[in-house]
């Protein structure tokens, strides 16, 4: 496989491995002919010649619905990956990618520029026109178009910005560094300069924006503390470059047009992920100025310990005003860039709120409205709209939103008449409901431990004036007094970082006066346990020797950086006696179990998650306490309850069962799983073994949309009832997973042995998943491969090993020695913590935190401290 990476250039059929045709490219001087001469010859660049941006484009008010089919066209300057991305879009959601350069020079038989020296301008813009109407026109449906930055010339641009009213027109941009990687013959400053020249046009044309963050080919992005270890983990190279990028692009698409052909591969499986954040109790979010990530001063890592979203705060004047002074466009781009970065870093939604301004009209860049218009264009999960802004305005950004979820907000720069007992903040309320608002927001200054209660109150009198069908409110107090009724919140409470020293610029309270930081994340969830509102709970992991088990460094280690008072014990027997005691304790949090237990715990069960039944086995339980809770569930009406009753004791009424072994190992195949190895009808996958983890192997593979599945054991026997397991499940519609469409092309197959050849006529897996154990019961070591023939994939695919015992094992080596052939290796090390993050967010119904958890894994794995026949694989975690 031909690596792709930033700088490299190639078409869809390049990259999908099939004949093109021979079409000469304009190299990079005849391509940026048509942009800004030099900063020696000219001070400020131009945008391409022929273009007269006044006299050509009028202004139409911003589109965002589409048909789910309808074309995505990708414009932008030369080198920001548009051509990428395009192959990475048209992959996912199963569209013919068209590059307008190739379309013309099959329209004329020659480069844009032969045909304009050949033909003279006059007549080359005609056909430049020609040509980009008809691809436009003709290809309406069903297809990604990347436009050449030659496209906007003459009547280009009004062409593009028309379609863009029936059809999502992407700008791409990119950081400076990593476009001059691409360009190479021109120096940064140069760039910049054709950026500022170009960007208002580029907008203008576009309805949404992406910035395509850059990334090193040797940055190892699974090197997570490994070190330490004599790890097994390869040097991935080339082949994941883009795996990021197309999580973030996908993510933009996804919130643009929907969801896709082969979505299910895209998507996070973890409990927390099909939950809005909005929905669920005591959520916080913690907030960061955009020239804060973009200068890399804070470490996202840190920030989102403990949170549920990231409030990504920008403004009309940031601290980094410098910058600033060169116009709204340079604004956009540092707010643009800084939703990229966190994007990129978090799998927590992102809310964008735009700072109060309060200075006159004649001192800002630009106005209050335009910022939150562009914020719109970015696509994030939520944005704050000012509620002063007038009717008419407020009306044309929310029409704008797309799916994008609203919070208007009221922030009050002194006290509201009669406070939250006023009509006042009702009218506030109500007005930002019939305006459409997702959520509503209302914060005053100066609290007092009246407005506790008073906001209680008022929080109450919402409620039951709209009879619990309104948006849902946030309302809370600012300042130093107003910290307790932000801690009892229910939704999106900012919290400073961490590490944020006291002092005014970290806490949210402009225009409060009041000199004093945010609580952060953990000393909000310390007040809530203070306060009762939470409680301790215990945790354990149960099986028959867990001694040995890497899960309570984990999860008390995350406790303890979240502020949680739990604790996560060890509990080793050779019966489920003592097993059906502890789950009934008033303050039993859950417990994971593991061999022999998976199965044996499923009769206990009152409940069993979809993903459990169609398994077979559980390695997660949780109590269930509140009755109209469990009525939800039997009832299919909604899950959320789960989480909203967490952390807190009482009599247990019922156990749910569910599995997040699957979820760990999807997780590690989709991280493993390259570009150009998209699930696809064709795809095949391999599992190796036929226990607790294979089960959960098989369920991931169909999960991620992988119509066949081929199991082998040593037994055929257990290979084959595991293959009719699953043919049963997926025949009955037992597999929650999967479409009745999707179910009817799905099946399990099992093979004769290891020592067979692959059946012809199928492809090559391009995932594999091993949870054969590394010794027998009497301590002989299997040494277990695959067969040469089985790794025949000619793009390469991931091997998953679920063996950590030791971390480098017979398999290991062979993969490694397949890394130059594009095979991608994740361990034990890797799926361990992936399970154990799912179990998390089950126990307490917040997103774990990732980085910390993983950390604790390596911090304390040694195969020394192991027993002799101990952790094999990850049935033993």
């Amino acid at each position: 496989m031909v690596a792709v990476h930033a700088g490299v250039k190639r078409s869809f059929q390049d990259m999908h491995g099939v004949e093109s045709i021979a079409i000469p490219r304009p190299n990079s001087k005849e391509v940026l002919q048509h942009v800004a001469k030099s900063r020696e010859s000219s001070a400020t660049p131009t945008p391409p010649n022929g273009f007269s941006r006044t006299a050509l484009l009028e202004f139409k008010p911003r589109k965002v619905a589409f048909s789910s089919d309808a074309s995505i066209v990708l414009i932008g300057i030369r080198g920001t990956g548009k051509s990428s991305l395009g192959f990475l879009a048209a992959s996912a959601y199963s569209r013919r990618m068209i590059e307008s350069d190739r379309a013309f020079a099959e329209a004329t038989g020659s480069t844009r520029t032969a045909y304009r020296k050949l033909q003279g301008t006059a007549e080359y813009h005609q056909k430049q026109s020609e040509v980009l109407h008809r691809l436009l026109e003709s290809n309406s449906t069903g297809c990604v178009i990347v436009c050449s930055f030659a496209d906007l010339e003459s009547d280009g641009a009004r062409i593009i910005a028309e379609y863009g009213q029936t059809h999502p027109v992407i700008y791409v941009t990119r950081d400076v560094p990593g476009i001059q990687h691409y360009i190479k013959v021109w120096a940064e400053d140069r760039i910049q300069d054709l950026i500022r020249a170009s960007e208002p046009l580029l907008r203008d044309c576009s309805n949404y924006e992406f910035f395509n963050v850059s990334e090193s080919i040797d940055k190892a992005p699974l090197a997570d503390d490994a070190s330490r270890l004599v790890s097994a983990r390869t040097a991935n190279g080339p082949f994941l470059t883009l795996k990021r990028t197309e999580h973030d692009f996908l993510k933009l698409l996804r919130n643009i047009i929907g969801d896709h052909d082969r979505g299910r591969s895209h998507q996070s499986a973890y409990p927390l992920s099909k939950m809005s954040v909005d929905k669920l109790e005591f959520t916080s979010a913690v907030r960061l100025a955009a020239d804060e990530v973009v200068s890399h001063s804070v470490d996202l890592d840190e920030a989102q310990i403990a949170v549920d979203g990231i409030q990504l705060d920008v403004g009309t004047s940031p601290r980094q005003g410098g910058m600033w002074k060169l116009g709204k466009h340079s604004c956009f781009n540092l707010v643009n860039e800084a939703f990229a970065l966190l994007r990129r870093s978090t799998i927590l939604p992102i809310i964008i709120c735009v700072a109060k301004d309060d200075r006159g009209d004649h001192q800002k860049q630009f106005s209050r409205e335009e910022l939150l218009e562009y914020c719109l264009r970015l696509g994030p999960e939520y944005c704050t709209l000012d509620l002063t802004l007038d009717d008419a305005q407020l009306r044309s950004l929310l029409t704008s939103r797309g799916r994008t979820k609203v919070i208007g907000e009221y922030a009050a720069t002194e006290r509201i008449p009669n406070g939250w007992s006023g009509q006042e903040c009702l009218d506030i309320y109500n007005r930002a409901h019939e305006l459409g608002c997702d959520l509503v927001k209302i914060t005053m200054p100066n609290g007092t431990l009246a407005d506790n209660f008073a906001i209680q109150a008022f929080q109450q009198r919402v409620q039951t004036l709209h009879t619990g069908c309104g948006p849902r409110l946030i309302a809370y107090c600012t300042g130093r007094h107003g910290r307790t009724s932000m801690c009892f919140n229910n939704i999106l409470t900012p919290v400073a970082l961490a590490s944020s020293p006291p002092g005014p610029h970290t806490a949210g309270n402009t225009n409060t006066g009041d000199d004093c930081r945010l609580v952060t994340a953990r000393e909000r969830n310390q007040a809530l346990f203070s306060c009762f509102i939470h409680e301790p709970m215990q945790f354990f992991i149960y099986g028959a020797n867990v001694s040995f088990s890497l899960s309570p460094a984990m999860h008390n280690a995350a406790y303890d950086a979240c502020g949680m008072l739990h604790a996560y014990r060890t509990h080793s027997a050779s019966t489920l006696d003592n097993f059906v005691a502890l789950v009934q304790e008033h303050d039993f949090g859950g417990a994971a179990v593991v061999q022999p237990f998976k199965t044996r715990t499923i009769p206990m069960m009152d409940i069993l998650s979809p993903h459990a039944k169609a398994i077979g086995a559980l390695n997660t339980v949780i109590p269930l306490r509140d009755e109209a809770v469990i009525r939800a569930i039997n009832s299919g009406d909604s899950d959320v309850g789960i989480f909203r009753e967490r952390n807190r004791t009482g009599p247990v009424k019922a156990l749910y069962g569910d599995n997040t072994d699957w979820i760990g190992i999807r997780a590690c195949i989709r991280r493993g799983l390259s570009p150009a190895n998209t699930v696809r009808p064709h795809t095949t996958g391999l599992v190796c073994g036929a226990g607790g983890m294979a089960r959960a192997a098989i369920y991931a593979m169909i999960s991620l949309g992988v119509q066949t599945v081929f199991v082998v054991n040593r037994s055929k026997g257990n290979a084959e009832e595991l293959a009719s397991h699953y043919n049963q499940m997926i025949k009955s519609g037992g597999i929650s997973e999967l479409s009745q469409a999707a179910a009817a092309m799905t099946s399990v197959k099992a093979l004769e042995s290891f020592d067979s050849e692959w059946p012809r006529g199928m492809r090559h897996p391009t995932m594999i998943v091993s949870g054969v154990p590394t010794q027998t019961i009497d301590g002989t070591p299997t040494n277990f491969t695959l067969p040469k023939d089985w790794l025949s994939s000619r793009t390469g695919g991931v091997v998953v090993e679920l063996a950590y015992m030791p971390i480098v094992t017979p398999l290991v080596r062979q993969v490694q020695g397949y890394a130059s052939k594009g095979w991608i290796l994740m361990d034990g090390l890797d799926m361990l913590p992936e399970q154990a993050f799912a179990q998390f967010e089950l126990f307490t119904g917040r997103r774990a935190p990732r980085s910390l958890m993983r950390h604790e894994i390596f911090r304390h794995y040694s195969e020394d401290e192991y027993p002799p026949h101990g952790a094999l694989n990850t049935d033993s975690p």
